[in-house]
């Protein structure tokens, strides 16, 4: 079963793609979807829909793992950030695939033993949990693995 771990953002949306076989997360992709802080914002949601929806496709999702956002300092940038959530929840529910929101510290809990376990610890963590060589890079892409593992572990029960 394949699952998808989002880290949403506006200028940069985290995404995580693992296969459970066996009980066992496998990697199968990460990265960003980035957008251009000079467009509209109408044009940025644009972008992550359209670039959510083609990395939805590639494969058939079990379920999806969307993070919440937490206490913003910035409420402006916060509202944005939620925009940009809307977009990945509508596009996820629109496909019919169940949807985990969890709260970061819940993320870095479940995988870190910690919820204060900082970003390295989490890269280093999803490195071993995925028998990866090198650690997920960059930050957002392996919160993003971390979300898509801990989405792995709540679906199946």
């Amino acid at each position: 079963m394949y699952f998808l771990g989002i880290d949403p953002g506006l200028s940069e949306v985290g995404f995580g793609i693992i296969m459970v076989k066996d009980d066992e997360p496998e990697f199968v992709d990460c990265g960003i979807i980035k957008t251009v802080p000079a467009d509209s914002l109408a044009e940025r949601l644009t972008v992550i829909k359209r670039d959510l929806a083609e990395i939805l496709s590639m494969h058939k999702y079990a379920a999806v793992g969307v993070e919440e956002l937490f206490f913003v300092k910035n409420i402006t940038n916060g509202i944005k950030v939620a925009h940009a959530r809307g977009v990945i929840m509508a596009e996820a529910h629109e496909r019919g695939l169940p949807i985990h929101e969890m709260k970061p510290t819940e993320v870095k809990s479940n995988i870190c033993g910690s919820g204060q376990a900082d970003k390295t610890q989490v890269q280093e963590m999803v490195r071993r949990l995925l028998n990866l060589n090198s650690l997920p890079k960059p930050h957002d892409a392996a919160d993003a693995l971390a979300i898509a593992i801990l989405t792995a572990r709540l679906h199946k029960h």
